[in-house]
């Protein structure tokens, strides 16, 4: 049974913060995941094998992927 979408956002929320403290990660977003599910989508400048040993593929049953973005500037 797919995650609520409601679950997902209470678990960004729960884990943003502490996710987004730690060196080279530049977002937290919902959105599609790579097992075809709606999840979480953490973004980073690089190196997201170094990052995923600190962040599980799966938090709460809420699906967690990782994608090297780069950095993200403002126009």
């Amino acid at each position: 049974m797919p995650v609520s979408m409601e679950k997902i956002k209470e678990v960004k929320q729960n884990y943003q913060q502490s996710w987004m403290s730690i060196k080279g990660v530049v977002g937290v977003g919902i959105g599609p995941t790579s097992d075809g599910s709606v999840g979480l989508i953490i973004s980073v400048k690089e190196n997201a094998a170094k990052i995923r040993k600190r962040i599980p593929v799966k938090i709460e049953e809420v699906t967690v992927d990782i994608q090297e973005t780069g950095e993200f500037k403002a126009l």
